[in-house]
């Protein structure tokens, strides 16, 4: 311990506080303690590890060092190696400030142009030992395939094996090559010269400066991270572009696509996916010194980024104005076909579509102001319109009142009550009470309710089927004063049966309490109110010895019909007589009492 005096002996074995050491890396970092003077004298430039490096794992710290460099998972390790052959600035690998990459560097500048620098010129024997500048640095193979490895990352140099070569963009393969062939490189070669033009080329494809390929050549980074911002924007634009062009693009019933060329921009947007996506792999400088592109070949792309353009414009054309359009497509069904709206919007619709068909797409969102304007009116004008409708054929908050009104009016309730009577005629009661059911109310309809959607929510009102042309207010005028007269008929109809001497003789057989109510009814001529059920029973009574004969209209109609031409007064007479003969044949006529539904 008297040589670790003064010294950490974790510190110098890399342990954490929580950690052991083993008797052999004891033995290991003493000996390193003892050895290091010597060491120093021997390789004053070898670098110094934070973490500890033998030769045991100096292959795996080697190894985590070139994932590290190919963008893979930076372990501690790795860090440490990096740092410790001055590859780190700060977080990011910077090979320039090395000293160890600067003897490979200046090797390889040595040469003439399209010269190499085999593997002897940087790593020598030592008794049998292979390092790199034996006498300063004294790195062994491994280190030196970091610091080549870094160099590639750079774009520096281009590092040949047997079988193989690995520039900048072939990062991830040299990292999973294994490290025996690593060290056994052949040699170093000279990357390529800037290809300028087709860098240039390149950023003004995505609309950046093409100054920017300038600083690219100087190293910097900030150019290349934008590049692949747009690289990646280019990609998802083509994507979604791909899928509008699968499922069609339409608007307002109109392909948009059928009778234009952009649909044969199919194959031009798959080879531009392919290009844009190889563009991925040149994520820095280095990379980028190796672009395998002409600048002809980065034009050749220029067509399919032209027709992207288009077709992004009439995809955001028809977000912003298909929904407009969709809904007034459903408006168009709501009204009547002969609204003078619809007429409208057929003709606004047929303006927009042969607009659409001439239009400059690249110019199309300013165009598109205009046609949103027309869509916008169109919209506006249908809101008043319904509106309107939906006024008229709805029942407001006082009109709901005098229906309900209605429903529980007591002359109502005396036609329910006469309706139990054979001879009335009970199917104008029931039409006029489906006729007063079917009215609806509703007051609760806001233009903004149909900002979304051109129906009613709360009512569902469709005038193309709604084909009521009173208004709802008028309705309930003209039912209230039908309620009057059915009441005056059914009335009338009453005291006409209960006035026929049948009927009279059989009043006689009634008990007196019943046959009063109905002499004095016959006296007033008007109905008690409210009409008891014993006065309604009394009546079944004395009209029970009655036959009801029902004959509707349509019946009646088809007796009279002539189908042999014109009939005389007397040809008509006989064939309603003969009709009626019909109808009360096996019957008193007498009794047969005619009701017509």
């Amino acid at each position: 311990t008297e040589w670790a005096k003064g010294k950490s002996i974790r510190d110098l074995s890399g342990l954490s506080p929580h950690e052991t050491i083993n008797f052999r890396d004891l033995v290991n970092t003493i000996a390193g303690v003892c050895l290091a003077p010597s060491f120093e004298n021997q390789a004053p430039d070898y670098p110094f590890f934070s973490v500890l490096i033998t030769g045991n794992n100096r292959t795996q710290a080697a190894l985590d060092a070139l994932r590290a460099i190919a963008g893979q998972n930076r372990t501690k390790q790795a860090t440490a190696v990096l740092d410790a052959l001055e590859l780190l600035d700060g977080e990011k690998l910077d090979p320039y400030k090395s000293k160890y990459s600067k003897f490979i560097l200046d090797a390889v500048k040595s040469k003439g142009h399209g010269q190499v620098v085999n593997r002897s010129e940087i790593i020598q024997d030592d008794h049998g030992l292979e390092y790199m500048n034996p006498g300063a640095s004294r790195l062994e193979p491994e280190w030196v395939v970091v610091i080549l490895a870094a160099l590639v990352y750079s774009g520096d140099i281009v590092l040949s094996i047997p079988g193989k070569k690995f520039d900048a963009t072939g990062l991830a393969q040299l990292a999973a090559t294994g490290m025996d062939e690593l060290v056994r490189f052949k040699h170093l070669e000279q990357p390529k010269e800037w290809n300028l033009p087709a860098l240039k080329a390149l950023f003004e494809l995505l609309g950046m400066t093409p100054g920017m390929a300038q600083l690219v050549t100087q190293g910097k980074d900030e150019p290349v991270q934008n590049l692949q911002q747009a690289v990646d924007k280019v990609v998802k634009r083509i994507v979604m572009t791909q899928q509008t062009l699968r499922e069609g693009l339409s608007f307002w019933g109109m392909d948009l696509l059928a009778d234009t060329d952009l649909a044969s921009q199919v194959s031009g947007l798959d080879e531009a996916k392919s290009f844009f996506e190889s563009l991925q792999a040149y994520s820095s400088p280095g990379k980028l010194k190796n672009f395998r592109y002409s600048a002809q070949e980065v034009m050749a792309i220029e067509p399919a980024v032209k027709a992207l353009d288009e077709l992004d414009a009439l995809r955001e054309f028809v977000m912003d104005y298909g929904p407009t359009a969709s809904w007034l497509s459903t408006a168009e069904a709501v009204l009547p076909a002969e609204h003078d709206w619809v007429d409208r919007m057929k003709a606004t619709r047929q303006d927009v579509l042969d607009a659409l068909k001439q239009a400059d797409l690249t110019k199309l969102a300013t165009q598109s102001q205009g046609i949103g304007a027309k869509l916008q009116k169109l919209k506006k004008d249908y809101i008043v319109a319904y509106i309107g409708l939906h006024t008229k054929a709805r029942l407001g908050v006082n009109d709901d009142k005098r229906k309900a009104a209605l429903l529980n009016d007591s002359r109502l309730q005396t036609l329910l009550k006469l309706a139990g009577i054979d001879l009335m005629p009970r199917q104008q009661l029931t039409d006029f009470q489906n006729r007063l059911a079917g009215l609806k109310s509703c007051f609760a309809l806001t233009e903004q309710n149909l900002d979304s959607t051109p129906i009613c929510p709360h009512c569902g009102f469709r005038p193309s089927v709604e084909t009521s042309v009173a208004a709802g207010s008028q309705v309930i005028d003209q039912m209230d004063a039908q309620l009057d007269t059915m009441l005056a008929v059914w009335t009338s109809t009453i005291l006409g049966n209960l006035e026929d001497p049948i009927t009279q003789a059989n009043m006689d057989l009634l008990k007196i309490d019943d046959r009063e109510p109905l002499e004095a009814f016959i006296q007033s001529r008007e109905l008690p109110v409210p009409l008891d059920s014993n006065f309604v029973h009394a009546l079944k009574e004395v009209l029970s010895g009655l036959v009801k004969v029902t004959v509707t209209a349509q019946e009646l109609q088809t007796a009279l019909q002539v189908t042999d031409g014109p009939a005389t007064p007397a040809e008509m007479k006989k064939r309603f007589e003969e009709y009626i003969d019909q109808l009360t044949r096996g019957k008193d006529p007498a009794k047969v009492r005619i009701v017509i539904e």
